[in-house]
C-alpha cells in the first residue's frame, strides 16, 4: 500500500501510485493534469477531433509517447499504448507528423474501443479496469493469449511469428513492446529492440 485516503463515507487504498498530489477544491479549477471529459476515452463527451488536434501539436514526439500524455488523450496506459499501436499496425516509434489523418483517426478510435472493452460495466459509480489476465485486446478465450504484444518480448508474434521486441521509450523510460514485421516504420527503417 502506497497511499490511503479516508473520510466518513469511504476508504480508498492505492497500491501502484508513483506520484500523488493533493489539491484543495479551488486548485482543481486550474490543475492542468486533470483531463477534460472531451479527451477522456471513457467519457460520453469524448471528442475525437479535440484529441486529434492535441495529438498533432506533439510534432517532435513518437506516437508511443504521445499516447501516454494524459493531457492529449486521457485513459491510455502503458499496456494499452503497445496494444493500440499493434492493433493499428503502427510503429510506436513513428513521429506524429508521419502518421497522416486517417491513421490518427484509427489510433484514436482504437484507443477508445480497447480501453472501453476492458472496463467492468457493473462497477457502480467507480471506474474499474481489468488487470492481469482479465485484460484483453485479442479475441482469444485462452487467458494466456489475451494480449498481442505487451509483456511478450522474445515470443513469436500472434499474427506473423516474428519475435516480439521490447525497448525503453521516451523521457519517462516506459517499456514498449512491438512486432517489427506487423508494425513497420513508414520510411522502412528498422528500430532496434
Amino acid at each position: 500500500m502506497r497511499i490511503v485516503l479516508e473520510n466518513a463515507d469511504y476508504v480508498t487504498v492505492g497500491f501502484r501510485v508513483p506520484v500523488a498530489k493533493m489539491l484543495k477544491p479551488h486548485e482543481l479549477e486550474w490543475a492542468l493534469r486533470i483531463p477534460s471529459a472531451a479527451i477522456d476515452v471513457l467519457s460520453d463527451d469524448f471528442d475525437a477531433a479535440e484529441v486529434s488536434t492535441r495529438l498533432l501539436k506533439c510534432r517532435d514526439e513518437e506516437i508511443g509517447d504521445v499516447l501516454l500524455h494524459q493531457e492529449v488523450i486521457a485513459g491510455v496506459g502503458n499496456v494499452f499504448k503497445s496494444e493500440i499501436c499493434f492493433v493499428t499496425a503502427t510503429s510506436p516509434f513513428c513521429k506524429v507528423p508521419a502518421l497522416g489523418a486517417e491513421k490518427i483517426a484509427t489510433l484514436i478510435a482504437t484507443s477508445r474501443r480497447l480501453v472501453k472493452a476492458n472496463v467492468l460495466e457493473d462497477s457502480g459509480d467507480a471506474i474499474v479496469t481489468y488487470g492481469g489476465r482479465k485484460r484483453r485486446t485479442t479475441h482469444e478465450s485462452d487467458p494466456g493469449a489475451s494480449l498481442w504484444v505487451y509483456g511478450r518480448a522474445g515470443e513469436p508474434c500472434r499474427k506473423c511469428g516474428e519475435r516480439i521486441r521490447r525497448r525503453i521509450q521516451g523521457p519517462d523510460a516506459r517499456v514498449t513492446f512491438w512486432c517489427q514485421q506487423c508494425q513497420p516504420m513508414p520510411d522502412g527503417s528498422v528500430v532496434d529492440g
